[in-house]
């Protein structure tokens, strides 16, 4: 780890703490079962993942989802309301963790498959600690900004490109099989954090000799 200079985060069950079930019953109280069983943490699917590549609006999402359910009554903040139920917080403890990688001189960044409802609630939970969002990163890419969804290849090229960063020198932290593997391959160290894992010794070990 002593030739780490940047980390790239993920949000979603690294940074951010999630509770699926809570996500499911929100839809289930809407009446959107169909809704409900598209929910997944890890991998969009139909137009959620077409919301997270930035190829529909929110808007028409929520139009596609009240369509989808035979839900015409419900309204665009409700659903943002049961999205981001699956948000439940981020443990100060991680922000610290992270202030003391910058303090240090490491680089950090976000990549997130993620959506602008969404980012509305993970952004107010980064306040958590008297500070903003983007007080802790040189850059966060989302995947509705970049046009592409992990686990592509090409998400993680664009973020490469204008970043900067060399794979070899960059920790890529997911929950993510599959996002994990692709960043291997593409030769970035990588970690895998298991649900509510504190990763703090990662970067105990980064910063030992910064």
């Amino acid at each position: 780890m002593q030739q780490i200079k940047n980390v790239i985060f993920d949000l979603g069950g690294v940074l951010v703490d999630l509770d699926i079930e809570r996500c499911i019953a929100a839809f289930r109280l809407l009446g959107m079962n169909r809704v409900a069983d598209l929910v997944n943490p890890y991998y969009p699917a139909e137009m959620i993942g077409r919301l997270e590549r930035g190829d529909i609006s929110f808007h028409e999402a929520c139009d596609e989802m009240r369509r989808l359910d035979n839900r015409p009554g419900v309204s665009d903040a409700e659903i943002a309301g049961a999205y981001g139920a699956f948000l439940t917080g981020i443990p100060v403890a991680k922000l610290r963790q992270i202030a003391r990688l910058r303090e240090a001189g490491i680089r950090t960044y976000v990549l997130s498959n993620n959506n602008p409802a969404s980012m509305e609630v993970i952004r107010g939970q980064f306040t958590a600690d008297g500070r903003t969002m983007d007080d802790y990163f040189d850059k966060i890419y989302l995947s509705y900004e970049l046009r592409e969804l992990k686990p592509s290849e090409a998400i993680f090229r664009k973020v490469m490109a204008d970043s900067g960063v060399v794979p070899a020198q960059t920790l890529f932290i997911d929950d993510g099989q599959k996002n994990v593997d692709t960043a291997q391959a593409l030769g970035f160290a990588v970690y895998m954090p298991a649900p509510g894992e504190d990763f703090g010794h990662l970067f105990d070990e980064i910063t030992r000799t910064k």
